[in-house]
C-alpha cells in the first residue's frame, strides 16, 4: 500500500469470500478497507458457474451441481452480510452487478464518488473501457499467470449488458428441497432481486 501511495489498492478475489478465515484475515490485514460487493442473480451466477466449469473441465461430470453452486452463492452472500452488519456504513456499499454493467455511466459515478475518486466525465469515460488496462488480457506466454475466470472478456474485454431475470422461480431440477430453494429466494431477494 505504501508503493501505491496516494492511489488506491483495489483487491477482488473472490476467494476473500469464501470462508469466514479468510475474510476475518482480510478485515484484520486492512482495517481502513471499504468493501464493495458485487452481486448478481443466483440464476446467472450458476450458469456463469457451470459454464466455467465446462469450459475449465470439459468432459468431467461437476458432482453436486446445480445445488452446489447455489449453496456457494447463499453462503457467500450471507459472510458478506455478517460481516458487512460489523462495519460503520461508510465504509460498506453494495452493487448489483447488472445495474453497473446495463447503466454503468450512473452507478460508476456513484461508485467513485463513494470511493472519493474522481467521478468527472472523463474519469467515467476511462471507466469505459477497460480494454486499455494492461490487466485485461491473458498473461505471457509461459508465465504461469492464465488471467481471470473469463476468457471470452479477455478475448475481447469490452463492457456488455447482461440478461436481467424479472424472477426468482427456481429453474427444474436445481434442488431437491424446496426449503433449500426459499432460503435463495429470501437472500436474493433481501439484495434486491425481484
Amino acid at each position: 500500500m505504501e508503493l501505491l501511495s496516494p492511489r488506491v489498492g483495489v483487491e477482488k478475489s473472490p476467494e476473500n469470500v469464501e470462508n469466514n478465515t479468510a475474510l476475518g484475515r482480510l478485515v484484520s490485514a486492512y482495517p481502513r478497507a471499504r468493501y464493495l460487493p458485487l452481486t448478481r442473480h443466483p440464476i446467472t451466477t450458476q450458469r456463469s458457474i457451470q459454464a466455467h466449469l465446462n469450459r475449465t473441465l470439459p468432459g468431467h461430470r461437476q458432482n453436486g451441481q446445480p445445488t452446489s453452486g447455489i449453496a456457494a452463492w447463499f453462503e457467500t452472500h450471507r459472510r458478506i452480510l455478517r460481516y458487512a452488519a460489523t462495519l460503520p456504513s461508510d465504509r460498506y456499499r453494495r452493487v448489483r452487478a447488472e445495474e453497473v454493467l446495463n447503466d454503468p455511466r450512473p452507478q460508476l459515478a456513484a461508485i467513485a464518488t463513494w470511493l472519493e475518486l474522481p467521478a468527472d466525465p472523463p474519469a467515467i469515460e476511462a471507466m469505459m473501457h477497460p480494454e486499455t488496462s494492461p490487466f485485461a488480457s491473458f498473461g505471457p506466454a509461459g508465465s504461469g499467470i492464465i488471467g481471470g475466470n473469463d476468457p471470452d472478456f479477455l478475448r475481447d474485454p469490452k463492457p456488455r449488458s447482461v440478461e436481467v431475470l424479472e424472477t426468482l422461480d427456481e429453474p427444474a431440477g436445481w434442488s431437491e428441497t424446496p426449503s433449500v430453494w426459499q432460503m435463495v429466494v429470501d437472500l436474493a431477494s433481501h439484495l434486491g432481486y425481484p
